[in-house]
């Protein structure tokens, strides 16, 4: 059976709850953290009656996501109580931290039970804790909610480095062709400076011109090099700089996730 996502979410964290003992007292948290013990420790049916108590006293999603967890760990029979749970851990999860694993669950559990009908009947369920109303609105919890693992950080873009690459290239490729058509037009010119005269028109100015004009383009050649050697020395630096000073770290917060660290 596949729980890894939601034990990831709601178990990896659990020891941040030490921090709430600062806190007032709050049974509907006392009860969570007791659940949360038993389910680590394998006592299901511990596990499942402190969830749903403190759902009672303080409806909130990840307490309610926990008991679904609960009673899909807990064995088949558990299965359709696992399903019920997990809907309504979907239906009130605003911030979708697990909407997306419960109602993959929903459709994995109902696909079990359809495949199990031709087998021994199922023991009936038991009962749902009482509630306000079958299916409780989630109100904010009096207390911080334990906090749940973050996503995997997403990969440093590096778009200005390849750019400062690219224009680095460039620049290389500008140097180089600078470089070769000076070097021609100096043999040019060393070649015609034996010439006592050079008479406009004939083929001796027109190779002078020609000399001239490469040397031209050759020095707007270095200038470019230069401007984009410039750029991709400024583009590599900002890339590095912004992808290594950062220091950031999320937390969750009871009005969804809060992104701090320096920038």
């Amino acid at each position: 059976m596949r729980i890894h996502a939601l034990v990831a979410l709601v178990l990896l964290a659990i020891p941040a709850l030490a921090r709430a003992q600062d806190a007032p007292s709050d049974p509907s948290t006392s009860l969570f953290d007791r659940g949360v013990e038993r389910l680590r420790e394998g006592d299901h049916e511990a596990a499942a009656a402190a969830f749903r108590e403190s759902y009672r006293l303080a409806p909130r999603v990840t307490t309610m996501c926990n008991l679904a967890l609960t009673y899909d760990r807990w064995g088949p029979e558990h299965r359709a109580q696992a399903a019920r749970a997990y809907r309504t851990c979907a239906r009130d999860d605003d911030t979708g931290r697990f909407r997306a694993f419960a109602e993959q669950r929903v459709a994995e559990i109902e696909r079990e039970l359809v495949l199990s009908e031709g087998d021994a009947p199922q023991p009936e369920p038991a009962p749902e804790p009482e509630a306000p109303e079958p299916e409780p609105e989630i109100t904010p919890p009096p207390s911080d909610p334990p906090p749940v693992a973050p996503p995997p950080a997403a990969e440093p873009d590096h778009t200005l480095l390849w750019i400062g690459v690219g224009a680095a290239g460039l620049a290389a490729g500008a140097t180089i062709a600078g470089v070769v058509l000076a070097l021609d037009a100096q043999s040019t010119v060393d070649d015609l400076r034996d010439q006592p005269v050079i008479v406009r028109g004939s083929p001796e100015h027109d190779r002078l011109e020609q000399a001239r004009t490469e040397a031209t383009v050759a020095t707007a050649l270095y200038v470019t090099a230069g401007v984009l050697a410039a750029g991709a020395a400024t583009l590599v630096i900002i890339d590095l700089t912004s992808s290594s000073s950062s220091e950031t770290h999320v937390a969750i917060r009871p009005n969804g996730i809060a992104i701090e660290g320096r920038f």
